[in-house]
């Protein structure tokens, strides 16, 4: 691939010199074509300022200076005749608009590329002159790398596993932050927890007792209150019979 690229380099430097003088009235773009790979493809535009050209080709230099496709134009109809075999199918011609000024430009695709595509390739306008003999007039070249497939990177991760990572690391971080919440939530209610306590009904209010007198001088007689208490009993009675050999109750 190396001596390739410096070959390509060097025919670009050595090219004729007619192709140099007359490259004001036939362009191609662009002049260096570097990142294509394998089975990918690359455009090549062709203009000319030529009032009626007859046929334009597309040739690469260094295999052999090979002519690869011609395309005839007669009565505004254009005809596409593939030379190489190994070309066919993998060319596609579309027809521009004249933006740039030029009478004729072109636009040449070429697919499914190999490494065996890495060349030089120009474009040759084929008119008549002023006693009606065929001329060829060169633009000057397009130098096209073809590259082997790219490496794959072994620290790449693809979007879709680094989106299930994100998603797992999320997930993490709610569950989390979910079981900081409950036990946050436990705690406070552990501490501010009170016990039921059952519905009781309030007590009956207790009876006043009579206000009570004493002399200072008397002593108290203890039996006073019982002898009171029986006095407010009607129910108790008192009687001074005998009740057989029992006695007095």
């Amino acid at each position: 691939m190396n001596a390739k690229w410096w070959s390509c380099v060097l025919a670009l430097l050595c090219m004729p010199a007619e192709v140099t003088l007359i490259s004001g009235t036939a362009s191609q773009s662009p002049l260096f074509i570097s990142n294509v790979w394998i089975n990918s493809s690359f455009e090549i535009k062709c203009a000319t300022f030529l009032p009626h050209p007859i046929g334009l080709s597309l040739n690469r230099r260094f295999l052999g200076n090979e002519q690869i496709l011609y395309l005839h134009f007669s009565d505004g109809v254009v005809t596409k005749n593939t030379i190489l075999d190994k070309f066919q199918n993998r060319i596609s011609i579309t027809k521009e608009h004249q933006d740039s000024g030029a009478n004729y430009q072109f636009k040449l695709k070429l697919s499914r590329l190999e490494l065996e595509d890495t060349d030089l390739y120009y474009c040759s306008w084929t008119y008549l002159d002023e006693q009606y003999n065929n001329c060829d007039l060169k633009s000057n070249g397009s130098i096209v790398i073809v590259r082997e497939a790219r490496p794959v990177k072994e620290c790449s991760v693809p979007t879709v596993d680094m989106t299930l990572i994100y998603l797992s690391i999320a997930a993490a971080i709610g569950v989390f932050l979910t079981i900081v919440g409950l036990f946050v939530r436990c705690r406070r209610l552990k501490k501010n927890f009170q016990p039921f306590r059952g519905y009781a009904p309030p007590l009956p209010p207790r009876p006043s007792r009579p206000p009570q007198t004493s002399r200072p001088n008397q002593p108290r007689n203890i039996y006073t209150h019982q002898q009171q208490t029986a006095d407010h009993r009607p129910y108790m009675m008192a009687s001074t019979k005998t009740y057989g050999n029992f006695g007095n109750l």
